[in-house]
């Protein structure tokens, strides 16, 4: 069974995982988050955002979030300020 790669976002962080559990401890792991943020937290990322285009900090655009998802062979981060 293959899984598929989806976006789940906890405030301004997204990244690309198998269930929102494992994307939970993924930006603990990555993010240093503490216990106190839960699965209750985690959602998938809206289409409306997936859709939009990205930038770099220079303005140079970076494409979509649905094309780096598509683009992603494993669980990783997205978007965001790290």
């Amino acid at each position: 069974m293959v899984q598929e790669l989806k976006a789940y976002q906890l405030g301004d962080d997204i990244v690309a995982h198998y269930t929102p559990e494992k994307a939970l401890d993924f930006l603990r792991r990555f993010c240093g988050l503490t216990d106190e943020v839960s699965i209750e937290d985690i959602e998938l990322t809206r289409d409306v955002l997936l859709d939009t285009e990205m930038f770099e900090e220079d303005g140079t655009p970076a494409g979509t979030l649905r094309a780096h998802l598509a683009a992603a062979t494993e669980p990783c981060y997205l978007h965001g300020p790290e």
